[in-house]
């Protein structure tokens, strides 16, 4: 009998054993609120590891590089910093391109490159590669660019950025253009780039494109999650044949980085695209709990069709009764920034829940969408956790749910040697007898 596995079986099991969750179209979808930092932190160093995996697989034999070596180009994480990995990456894809070490008839191996990750500091060398291997990327369907925020001429590698991903612009879907420059001259680079694509469904800048205020039709219609973490514009800067009115709008989700600065200008923005919304994530960056009352506002004030809500906070404590006064929504996502570093802490993220359970009954589902917070809890903060879920949240209207849609308390069950589990549970009837 033979044992030979057919090469579908083989190309099955490559997907399987270098899969990455939620990088690639369409499961990205999934994580769009998160889109940014918080994204990039939880899935870029996944997607590192997996690397590990796919230069083994490709290594071990003839056969295996040739049904490999699409999942290793699938994903490409590129910084200039190692200018030889650069160099190295863009010569094999040349190669390979013009017909050398590939079997007659295969695709060239930047065929299937489906996402791009740069980390660009500045090199002449490396603007000059990183062009010339997006140009070897035709299919490119996710691009996340984090150029150093000490990069002296940005309009340069922007242009040469944007000028080689026009090849690719009838399939990009989603771009994280984070240039950290509010320099006019890149801004319009990014305008002009950004009105040639014609399928993007999300949006991530760190600053506002159009200065005005006033996004163009064509990105309206096609871009569904719009993120900008520095936003300035004025009422009086939008003539009113400028605003939305009945134009097909598809926009559905922004992420707002807000604080004490800036609050002004996603007022303007609200009042021209509040109504669209339907799911909306407030990232807040300042340190006093009232400065979460007034975007909390904005908010009800200006979506009255929102469903989902995610809170970025400093500190759950923020979460009080006063800031706490949400519009009718069903889905809630919290995380804390940084790390858990008290009992306090978690006990005022739950008894923000506890004051939800109460307040608004539209609510189905709460989660804990940072991985970092969600391990405090399995692993330092249990007791805080299951008294408070067995409690004040025993007979909780919402589910409340891990960073992966996890029952909490499941989760916390798992962790828990069941003796331990046990002995909470009696000690907790003890106190009510």
């Amino acid at each position: 009998m033979s044992t030979r596995i057919p090469p579908e079986v083989w190309d099955r099991i490559f997907e399987i054993a270098t899969h990455v969750p939620y990088i690639l179209i369409p499961e990205i979808f999934d994580k769009s609120t998160l889109i940014g930092d918080e994204y990039n932190d939880v899935y870029l160093p996944a997607l590192e590891d997996a690397f590990a995996t796919k230069r083994n697989l490709v290594l071990v034999c003839k056969q295996w590089w040739h049904l490999a070596t699409r999942y290793l180009y699938r994903a490409l994480l590129i910084d200039d910093r190692h200018l030889p990995t650069l160099l190295s990456i863009w010569s094999t894809l040349q190669s390979y391109a013009n017909g050398n070490g590939a079997v007659p008839g295969a695709k060239p191996l930047g065929w299937w490159t489906e996402r791009l990750d740069v980390a660009f500091c500045g090199t002449a060398a490396g603007e000059a590669r990183l062009a010339d291997v997006i140009m070897c990327l035709p299919n490119l369907a996710i691009v996340h660019l984090d150029f150093g925020i000490r990069l002296i001429d940005h309009a340069s590698i922007s242009r040469s950025i944007a000028n080689a991903l026009r090849q690719a612009a009838s399939s990009l879907r989603v771009l994280d253009w984070s240039t950290w420059s509010s320099d006019p001259a890149v801004l319009l680079i990014v305008r002009e780039f950004l009105a040639e694509l014609p399928r993007l469904c999300i949006l991530r800048c760190d600053y506002m494109p159009w200065m005005d205020g006033v996004i163009p039709p064509n990105i309206l219609s096609s871009v569904t999650t719009f993120s900008v973490q520095k936003m300035l514009i004025t009422e009086g800067d939008i003539p009113v044949e400028s605003r939305p009115g009945d134009r097909r709008v598809s926009l559905r989700e922004v992420i707002i980085s807000a604080g004490q600065n800036g609050l002004e200008s996603w007022t303007v923005f609200m009042r021209l695209y509040g109504t669209f919304l339907t799911s909306v994530h407030l990232k807040m960056y300042d340190g006093y709990w009232d400065v979460l009352f007034h975007p909390l506002a904005m908010i009800k004030q200006s979506c009255p069709n929102i469903r989902r809500l995610t809170l970025s906070l400093i500190d759950f404590s923020y979460l009080t009764r006063d800031t706490l006064s949400l519009p009718p929504i069903e889905y809630l996502g919290v995380n804390m920034l940084e790390m858990f570093h008290d009992k306090m802490e978690s006990e005022s993220l739950f008894s923000a829940l506890a004051i939800l359970k109460d307040t608004l009954p539209t609510l189905r589902v709460v989660q804990l969408t940072y991985p970092d917070n969600v391990d405090r809890l399995l692993t330092v903060y249990q007791e805080v956790a299951i008294e408070a879920l067995e409690t004040d949240l025993a007979e909780c209207p919402f589910r409340i749910e891990d960073h992966n849609g996890n029952l909490l308390l499941e989760r916390l069950k798992d962790v828990v040697e069941p003796f331990c589990y046990l002995k909470y549970l009696f000690q907790s009837a003890d106190a009510f007898d």
